[in-house]
C-alpha cells in the first residue's frame, strides 16, 4: 500500500505569506495596519459572524488547524429556517495557500449521494416515476439478464444487487469512468449477483450510474438539467452545488490530500471481516481503491465527469442550504447573502475559464446575484406534504415497506438516528469527512466540507461541539470518542 509523504507544517506557509505581505507595503505605517488587520481577520479576531455559536466554532476550528487537523474546511448550519454559522478556515491545498472562502468547491464523494436521491424524489413528486416502480418500465435496455424484477427502491436502498457492477472501471480506463453514457448504458447490461431486497451491500460507484440512468431516462433530459432545474436555481445556489464542474470555476477548487496516519488505522480496521460487515462494504472496495481515488479526484478529467455517487463539488452553504430546505420539506429558506460573494452569485456556467490566480478569485468576489429576501414568499421544491416527503427519504409510513428492514439507510439517504436510536433526520456522508445532514423536529441542518481527509474523531468532535452548544442531539455516527473512532465514517 503506497503512502503519501506529510506536507509542510502549515506555521511556514502562514510565515511566508506574512513575509511576502511585507515586502510588499515596505514596512509602512499603512502596512502595518494592514497586516494586522490580516493577521486579526486570519485568527478570527475580527470579522462578522452570524451567532455565539459560530464565534466559538470558529476559535475551536482554528485551534484544530494550528494542531494541524486541518487544511481547509467550511462549515455552514441553519436552524429554523435561518443561517446560524457559516464559516470557513484554512487553505484551499498543499500546494495552494490561497485561503478558504464561503464559495470554495470541494470534492465531497458520497456526500454527492445525498444530493443525487433527492432529484430521484424530486422527479417521483414530480409523477415522473414511481418509487415501486421496475426500473425496465422506466428504462426498457435496463430490463435485460434477469434485472426486470429490480424496483427504483432497491436501487436507492442498496439492495438491487448491482453493488460490484463496473467496479473496476477507474482502474482498467479511467476514461471509461469519466464518460457518464457509456457507464450509464454499460450498467444497464450486466447482471445482478443477488435478487433484489435479499441483501444491503453499499452501492459506492454503481449507485450513481444506476440513479443517473433513472434520472435521465424518466425526465426526458440530462442529469445536470435536473440538478439545476430541482434544486440549483430554486434554492440560489449557482455555481456553489456541481455533479461534474464546468470549466470556467478551476479558481474555486480545493485540492485533496489525506491524513495517513489516519488511513493507516483505518485500512487497518477495514480489513476486519466485522466491520466491513457493519459498513455493508462489497467485496471490490478496498483500502487500495480509496487510496486511488484521492489523487484520481484531484484531476480534471474527474471533477468534470458527471458521477453521481461520489463526485459533488459543492459549498458548505449550499449544501447546508440543501438540507435546510429538504427538513422543512421542500420550503426555501430565505435567501443566504449575509457572507461574500453572496451565495448563488457565480453564474453556473462561467462563459470563460477561468485563470488559477488569487486575483481572479477577487474579482469573483465583487459580484453580486439576485436573491430571496426574508419579505418573499418562499416557494417549496416538492408539491407532497412535509410528512409524506420525510417518510420518502426515510422509508417510513407509507414507504415502511420499500427497505432492507434494520438497516442504515432510507430510500437514498442514510438515516440519522440518536445513540438511544430513534430516527431523528437524514443525510449522507462521504469518504475522508464531508457531511451534509438534517434533524428534523429541531429543524437544524448542518453541513461540513474540508480538503484534508479525515477518517478519526475531527468530523465528530466539530459536530459533537455544534449540537452541544445548540442543545441538540448529537447523531449516534458522530457521538464517538475524541480520539480516534473505531468506527470512522465513509460512506
Amino acid at each position: 500500500m503506497r503512502y503519501k509523504k506529510r506536507f509542510f507544517p502549515r506555521e511556514k506557509k502562514k510565515l511566508s505569506w506574512i513575509s511576502v505581505i511585507n515586502s510588499e507595503i515596505g514596512g509602512t505605517i499603512f502596512g502595518v495596519v494592514a497586516l494586522t488587520i490580516l493577521l486579526m481577520t486570519e485568527s478570527g479576531l475580527i470579522g462578522s459572524t452570524h451567532s455565539d455559536v459560530e464565534a466559538k466554532l470558529r476559535r475551536l476550528l482554528l485551534d484544530l488547524e494550528n494542531a494541524d487537523r486541518i487544511l481547509g474546511i467550511q462549515v455552514c448550519a441553519y436552524k429554523d429556517g435561518q443561517v446560524i454559522i457559516d464559516t470557513a478556515v484554512g487553505v484551499m491545498g498543499t500546494d495552494d495557500p490561497r485561503p478558504v472562502q464561503p464559495d470554495t468547491l470541494f470534492p465531497v464523494f458520497s456526500t454527492t449521494k445525498g444530493v443525487t436521491a433527492g432529484m430521484l424524489h424530486w422527479l417521483a413528486d414530480k409523477g415522473k416515476l414511481k418509487l415501486d416502480e421496475s426500473v425496465a418500465n422506466i428504462w426498457p435496455e435496463f430490463g435485460t439478464n434477469g434485472k426486470d424484477q429490480i424496483k427504483v427502491h432497491h436501487i436507492l436502498n442498496h439492495t438491487s444487487g448491482l453493488h460490484n457492477a463496473l467496479s473496476g472501471i477507474s482502474e482498467d480506463d479511467p476514461a471509461r469512468f469519466c464518460d457518464f453514457d457509456e457507464c450509464v448504458k454499460q450498467i444497464a447490461m450486466v447482471a445482478a449477483e443477488t435478487e433484489p431486497g435479499c441483501e444491503h451491500l453499499y452501492h459506492y460507484f454503481s449507485y450513481g450510474w444506476l440513479c443517473g440512468g433513472v434520472i435521465e431516462h424518466a425526465s426526458g433530459k440530462k442529469f445536470q438539467d435536473i440538478l439545476e432545474e430541482a434544486f440549483v436555481r430554486p434554492l440560489n445556489v449557482e455555481g456553489e452545488l456541481y455533479i461534474g464542474i464546468p470549466p470556467g470555476v478551476e479558481s474555486r477548487l480545493a485540492t485533496l490530500t489525506y491524513d495517513t496516519t489516519e488511513f493507516r488505522m483505518f485500512a487497518g480496521l477495514y480489513a476486519n471481516s466485522e466491520f466491513r460487515s457493519e459498513f455493508a462494504m462489497p467485496s471490490s472496495l478496498s483500502p487500495e481503491m480509496l487510496e486511488d481515488l484521492i489523487p484520481l479526484s484531484n484531476t480534471l478529467d474527474v471533477r468534470r465527469a458527471i458521477l453521481p455517487a461520489v463526485n459533488g463539488h459543492f459549498s458548505a452553504r449550499a449544501l447546508a442550504r440543501y438540507y435546510a430546505a429538504l427538513v422543512d420539506g421542500g420550503a426555501v429558506p430565505p435567501g443566504h447573502s449575509s457572507t461574500l460573494p453572496p451565495l448563488g452569485s457565480h453564474p453556473h456556467h462561467p462563459t470563460f475559464p477561468s485563470k488559477n490566480t488569487s486575483e481572479n478569485q477577487k474579482d469573483s468576489n465583487s459580484t453580486t446575484g439576485t436573491h430571496t429576501t426574508s419579505d418573499e414568499i418562499n416557494p417549496s421544491i416538492f408539491s407532497s406534504s412535509k410528512s409524506k416527503i420525510h417518510d420518502a427519504f426515510l422509508g417510513s409510513g407509507d414507504y415502511k415497506d420499500l427497505i432492507f428492514p434494520n438497516g442504515h439507510f432510507g430510500l437514498g439517504f442514510r438515516k440519522v438516528n440518536t445513540t438511544a436510536g430513534s430516527v431523528i433526520g437524514f443525510g449522507h456522508a462521504g469518504f475522508g469527512g464531508s457531511t451534509g445532514y438534517c434533524d428534523i423536529n429541531n429543524r437544524f441542518s448542518i453541513a461540513v466540507t474540508l480538503n484534508k481527509l479525515s477518517f478519526g474523531s475531527l468530523i465528530p468532535e466539530i459536530i459533537q461541539f455544534v449540537c452541544s452548544e445548540l442543545d441538540l442531539p448529537v447523531p449516534q455516527d458522530y457521538s464517538g470518542s475524541w480520539k480516534f473512532i473505531e468506527k470512522p465514517m465513509i460512506n
